[in-house]
């Protein structure tokens, strides 16, 4: 019996929290350079995005 995968909105600032911690440990573990360095491409923009979201979230608090 499978279990059902919880799929995340991808625009939900808890998935980039999850998505940046996973590519995280990836990039940690990964023993291939080139393997490193498009992780490392991938952890940026999901940071980014995340740094964003995190903004977005503290301005909609203080307003």
């Amino acid at each position: 019996m499978s279990h059902p995968v919880k799929v995340l909105d991808p625009n939900y600032i808890e998935a980039y929290r999850t998505r940046v911690q996973c590519f995280a440990g990836e990039l940690k573990a990964a023993k291939n350079q080139v393997a490193r360095v498009n992780i490392a491409l991938i952890l940026a923009d999901a940071a980014t995005t995340l740094a964003r979201l995190e903004h977005d979230e503290l301005q909609n608090q203080n307003s």
